[in-house]
């Protein structure tokens, strides 16, 4: 088996940048971390990512930030198969949180799950469906955010139950963004024409 060094590049440097950017619960001044927490669950998850990830493709990263006791929930339509379900998750902090992690079938039954920090996993299915994938803050008394990746060989992106309000500034963000590059195009047409007609 051959190493795919570029991912694990890429993971790697996804998991410093979440570990040093995303966090959003900052500690009270007067509270001390213990100086190897961190370090020692990302080493894990990297040394773990190493050994079972090797030849892993991501089809697509979400960070996911999720309240206390809220949930978000996606959805991944299988309609080639056997196919393999193979990922994993993260949270962007050096905490001991752990988040409820659910993958089931269109009639609810749980295909897979986990309570962890952290996990990666690969299984087979063998019935084409529509999974729920579930992210549930139940045990965290803060917000969390979540790193996921996953992929089956059915899809470039999940869906989503329902937009966040989070997805829906971004959605009006790239809206302006888009008009933006419009009007600069245009704008630029409008010179160039004018300069070749000098």
């Amino acid at each position: 088996m051959t190493i795919n060094y570029q991912y694990i590049h890429i993971f790697i440097i996804l998991l410093i940048f979440n570990f040093t950017l995303i966090n959003n619960t900052p500690r009270p001044p007067d509270e001390v971390a213990e100086p190897d927490e961190g370090t020692s669950i990302y080493a894990d998850l990297t040394a773990e990512w190493e050994q079972k990830m090797q030849d892993f493709k991501f089809e697509y990263i979400y960070y996911i930030p999720i309240n206390p006791r809220e949930q978000e929930i996606y959805f991944e339509n299988v309609t080639t198969v056997p196919t393999t379900f193979k990922g994993g998750y993260f949270l962007s902090d050096e905490s001991t949180n752990k988040i409820e992690f659910y993958i089931k079938d269109s009639e609810n039954r749980i295909i897979y799950e986990a309570k962890a920090h952290h996990n990666l996993f690969e299984f087979n299915v063998t019935k084409a469906d529509r999974y729920s994938i579930i992210f549930r803050n139940n045990i965290a008394k803060e917000k969390v955010v979540v790193t996921f990746t996953m992929n089956t060989g059915q899809n470039d992106i999940i869906g989503k139950k329902e937009l966040t309000e989070t997805e829906k500034k971004l959605d009006a963000l790239d809206n302006v963004i888009k008009k933006f590059n419009m009007e600069f195009k245009l704008s630029r047409d409008i010179h160039t024409k004018r300069y070749k007609s000098k």
